[in-house]
């Protein structure tokens, strides 16, 4: 059995794998190890920069789905203001903050958030096994630490849709602190650590 982690983020995300007791952020086709949380719907469904550079109608290019997951409402989202500034459509409908795909369409479709983070999931699921040359099964995926009980179910039900057995959520400040103890040894210690996210920033204070 192999796990990965992965950071789900807000602009960007990233998938690692434990090589020789330590962790390693797996590569892309571009040369870099980080990937744009971006799903683009036409006649194929594209993740990351191929969503970015296609030609599908910008209404149908999502991004943004951690800010929208887990909320029942788009009024009581913090960002609401924002969107104003998104490039796609957004509704609520049975008590869900989603997306509406080719709108006033006769092949309108409305997609929850989750339903977008588990495509960006599925990618990198896909690189890991590629990279690893073998089926991945588990995954320790990063949320917010302020994330609510029902965001963090919400990610959990886009890892499940995604063909993942979640085994741990692990708050990305946190997750922090962990990577840099383990890199630097610094035992006993008291840190702080900051986390300036994409599109969320949290903090974490604690003995390590």
């Amino acid at each position: 059995m192999v796990y990965i982690g992965i950071d789900l983020g807000t602009t960007y995300s990233c998938v690692s794998v434990i090589e020789n007791g330590k962790p390693k952020a797996i590569h892309h086709d571009d040369g870099k190890n980080i990937v744009p949380s971006v799903v683009a719907y036409g006649a194929e469904i594209l993740v990351g920069n191929p969503a970015l550079n296609s030609n599908i109608d910008l209404s149908n290019v999502l991004y943004d789905s951690k800010r929208l997951i887990g909320w029942e409402f788009l009024h009581n989202l913090p960002v609401a203001e924002n969107r104003q500034l998104w490039t796609f459509n957004v509704d609520t409908r049975n008590n869900c903050a989603g997306y509406v795909l080719n709108k006033g369409q006769t092949n309108e479709r409305f997609l929850k958030p989750e339903e977008v983070s588990a495509e960006i999931l599925k990618y990198l699921k896909v690189r890991a096994e590629t990279y690893l040359n073998q089926k991945v099964t588990g995954v320790v995926v990063t949320v917010p630490a302020l994330f609510q009980d029902n965001q963090k179910a919400a990610t959990k039900k886009a890892i499940e849709l995604a063909g993942l057995e979640l085994k741990g959520l692990l708050h990305e400040p946190n997750a922090a602190a962990i990577a840099y103890n383990a890199n630097h040894q610094l035992g006993n210690s008291t840190l702080l650590v900051f986390d300036f996210g994409g599109g969320k920033a949290d903090n974490y204070h604690g003995q390590l």
